[in-house]
């Protein structure tokens, strides 16, 4: 069974589910594509949406009961999203800010779309020195890092994780975007597939429709590792060892300096 720590599931929080009705049916999708956990990750943080962990807490209570009255098989755990701003150490801190599945181990960060925000390395940095693992959402999906995926490389050097979402593995958000998820993984710098799904109908919370394009790009044993082993450490609160994937990945596709790291 599959875990998915990257979907925007609570209805009526952020940009994704809009309704009861739709997290249902997103449920249901989820379940049929083998997932058995699912954290939820509304944004905080991003200059249009605020949830604090209570406000993430009552929303996943309400939903919790939800699936339990139309008996869907789906076990949630709660998370956030959060904007990679100078104020997110201090409300993790505070535990106003949710960590993955709330376990006090790795954070799920974004970046803006376009841009890498001043100052990002010093934040992870802070994230890192509070005893926190940053897993960087998306990057494959950020203008700048596409451009440059040395300097994803660079934060996991640091102690950063990165995920990568399903259909970009897929193209279904363009060719650009597909490359610079097949160039992260065959780097390294990728750990985590996950849905970043928001809807019933197109962004889904489906995870194993990677499966096939990671494989052809970096073999079988690094495509269970990102769908299936590291997600479920993960949402266990445990931390996965990238040298476990290094040293799957093909040999032509990795750095010399990776082995020095692990």
């Amino acid at each position: 069974m599959l875990t998915d720590l990257h979907c925007h599931l609570i209805p009526g929080i952020d940009d994704g589910s809009k309704s009861l009705e739709q997290s249902l049916a997103m449920a249901r999708i989820a379940v049929e594509d083998g997932i058995s956990t699912t954290v939820v990750t509304p944004h905080h943080l991003n200059g249009v949406y605020d949830n604090p962990a209570d406000g993430v807490r009552e929303g996943l209570r309400v939903l919790k009961e939800a699936l339990f009255r139309e008996r869907i098989s789906l076990q949630l755990l709660p998370g956030s999203e959060l904007h990679l701003v100078p104020e997110l150490p201090g409300q993790l801190n505070r535990g106003e800010a949710l960590t993955i599945a709330d376990r006090g181990h790795a954070v799920l960060v974004e970046l803006p779309v376009h841009t890498v925000p001043v100052g990002a390395e010093n934040i992870l940095d802070h994230l890192i020195a509070m005893g926190l693992t940053p897993l960087i959402a998306h990057p494959e999906r950020n203008s700048e890092l596409r451009r440059t995926p040395e300097r994803l490389a660079g934060w996991v050097r640091m102690g950063c994780l990165g995920q990568v979402t399903a259909q970009s593995c897929t193209g279904n958000f363009g060719e650009p975007v597909r490359d610079a998820a097949r160039t992260m993984i065959r780097q390294g710098s990728i750990h985590v597939v996950a849905s970043d799904a928001h809807r019933d109908a197109r962004r889904v919370p489906r995870i194993t429709i990677a499966r096939k394009p990671i494989e052809q790009w970096a073999g079988k044993d690094a495509a269970r590792l990102l769908i299936e082993a590291f997600p479920a450490r993960l949402a266990d609160g445990e931390l996965p060892d990238p040298g476990l994937l290094i040293d799957v990945l093909p040999t032509r596709t990795r750095k010399p300096w990776w082995r020095k790291m692990f």
